[in-house]
């Protein structure tokens, strides 16, 4: 099996910066002119305030760990070979996935987004190896809620979600089948 290496988009990269940079703009309006930003649906100035604040907190996380992974992380994207799928193509990327652990790979959507949902036989162990706190509640999550901590998306990589999809079936299925 040839291994495929699917690298990060810059241009997916740059537009969710802007987009985190927009919100977080957006979010200190709300919190220092409130009173703009007040509608039928929504007159309360303190609520339009502490929306601000969330907004500022999420955003401003969400820019400063795009960054930090885009700096700090020179093995973003990822790697599709004999061994297996080396997922780096977002925060919650697990890393290496042997394909003996996979049991199958489905596809879902949420929120318009397509992912892969890599279902392992120890997931646990996929929760267990990752940095961080908020990671492995970000796993812990997927795990309650589509019965694997493994997702892969193609928002960060350099193809489409059908690319994607094919790589890592085709090769699954040539693993399943030399094994």
């Amino acid at each position: 099996m040839e291994t495929k290496v699917i690298k990060s988009s810059n241009k997916k990269f740059l537009l969710s910066i802007i987009g985190s940079l927009i919100f977080t703009i957006l979010g200190v309006a709300f919190i220092i002119v409130p009173h703009v930003f007040i509608t039928h649906l929504i007159n309360n100035i303190a609520l339009i305030r502490v929306i601000g604040i969330l907004s500022v907190l999420f955003f401003c996380f969400v820019l400063f760990t795009m960054i930090k992974k885009r700096l700090l992380d020179k093995n973003i994207g990822i790697i599709v070979n004999e061994e297996g799928i080396i997922d780096n193509s977002s925060f919650v990327g697990v890393g290496f996935i042997k394909w003996e652990d996979i049991i199958s790979i489905e596809k879902s959507n949420v929120a318009s987004t397509n992912f892969l949902l890599i279902k392992v036989k120890n997931p646990e162990y996929y929760i267990n190896i990752s940095t961080g706190a908020l990671k492995s509640k970000l796993l812990n999550g997927n795990y309650k809620s589509y019965g694997t901590p493994i997702s892969i998306s193609s928002n960060f990589i350099s193809c489409s979600f059908t690319q994607l999809e094919e790589i890592i079936l085709s090769s699954f299925e040539k693993f399943r089948m030399n094994n």
